[in-house]
């Protein structure tokens, strides 16, 4: 899967290199053109003396060519004219009918013009920077050398015959040929290597990042772990001292309605004697379970004390949300029906509860209201059971 990134990332870096490329070059090839026409209207008017109102044939070549260039310039300047994952094979076909037209019209150019400087030149400039300018594998390099290079070939044998000049063009051609052919190779091979480097570096950062993500995924589902009770699946003792902690902070900064709630199972070292501590395990799962949609539907923090008590800790709720919460969790206890014999108020399991509710103002209010909360749920106790208390301190 790793090769096949860098693989497609050496594709896409190679047709956004040709495509900034074509740019550049359609450019300055548009300028240079210019001044050659230039340069031939000077030649051609030297030569004849005067003008006669029409173009030479010899210019039109390079008209059509700077006509070609300037539009290439144009459609990669355009924004919209953007290289992506979707594109990026029609951007190869233009690059590749780019290059061959820069080919051609060489062709064209050296044909048409026979005078005023070397007539190979043009095409020589454009096979070179074709081959050392571009990254082109083998079919967009071989096929424009090889069709312009016939062409070219006939062109001059037909212009010429066959004589001393068409035979030591015939040489150089024979010449520049290969030349371009493993410039443009040693370029494509270097270009490749450069970025089938940063690729695989990409292609590892990218992994390295991810694995990074996973960590960090996997760190804090066991952060969580850590702090959920496997038996009933609220948070554990460890999570209620965090959370005390949080609770001691916020009154550092101002005073909150704070609201504590202790929980206790009636009878239930009974229970674990009558029918074993396995049916406890899940008397306390279900009442668990009771307790954590309370918690989600009220927002508030449950957790197990421990043995078979928990604790429930609220802030800004008002006394009457306070009361309405102990109901509730007393009433879905109870219509558990969870068959209880050896209890001493009820044939089912039943809860007891103690609740205390006051303005925390310092840290040491938070750990004083749970221990009110818990007398409460003591004078419940020596009380009957089966119900609750709630204090509240102004």
């Amino acid at each position: 899967m790793i090769n096949e990134d860098v693989s497609f990332y050496i594709k896409l870096a190679k047709t956004k290199q040709n495509f900034r490329r074509v740019k550049l070059v359609s450019k300055y090839t548009t300028g240079i053109v210019l001044f050659v026409i230039i340069l031939e209207a000077i030649f051609f008017l030297l030569n004849n003396g005067e003008w006669d109102g029409m173009l030479p044939a010899t210019i039109w070549p390079y008209f059509l060519f700077m006509g070609f260039n300037a539009f290439c310039y144009l459609y990669t300047k355009n924004k919209g004219a953007q290289v992506t994952q979707n594109n990026y094979k029609k951007i190869e076909w233009f690059i590749g009918l780019y290059v061959f037209s820069l080919a051609s019209f060489g062709v064209i150019i050296s044909l048409a013009d026979q005078s005023g400087y070397n007539y190979l030149m043009i095409y020589t400039l454009i096979m070179l920077v074709s081959c050392s300018f571009f990254v082109l594998n083998k079919i967009q390099i071989l096929i424009p050398i090889t069709i312009a290079g016939l062409v070219l070939v006939g062109g001059l044998y037909v212009l010429q015959g066959n004589t001393e000049q068409f035979r030591s063009q015939l040489l150089y051609l024979m010449a520049l040929f290969p030349v371009t052919y493993f410039l443009s190779r040693a370029f494509y091979f270097t270009f490749r290597h450069t970025v089938n480097i940063q690729a695989r570096l990409k292609s590892e950062v990218e992994m390295t990042k991810k694995l990074s993500e996973e960590l960090r995924e996997a760190n804090k589902k066991l952060a969580i772990q850590a702090s959920i009770d496997p038996l009933t699946n609220l948070y554990n003792r460890r999570a209620i001292n965090e959370y005390i902690e949080q609770l001691e902070q916020r009154t550092l900064k101002h005073p909150y309605l704070l609201s504590a709630v202790v929980l206790d199972i009636d009878y239930f070292k009974l229970y674990n004697d009558t029918y074993g501590h396995t049916s406890g395990d899940e008397v306390l799962k279900k009442i668990g379970a009771v307790l954590l949609q309370v918690a989600k539907k009220h927002k508030v923090f449950i957790a197990r004390w421990g043995g078979e008590e928990f604790t429930v800790l609220m802030d800004e709720q008002s006394e009457r949300n306070v009361q309405q919460i102990c109901e509730e969790i007393i009433h879905e206890i109870h219509s558990l029906q969870l068959e209880h014999r050896a209890s001493l108020v009820d044939r089912v399991v039943t809860v007891s509860m103690g609740a205390h509710t006051q303005i925390a103002k310092t840290p040491g209010d938070i750990l004083a209201c749970i221990e009110q909360a818990d007398a409460a749920l003591y004078n419940v106790k020596q009380n009957g059971r089966n119900n609750y208390e709630h204090r509240i301190i102004a």
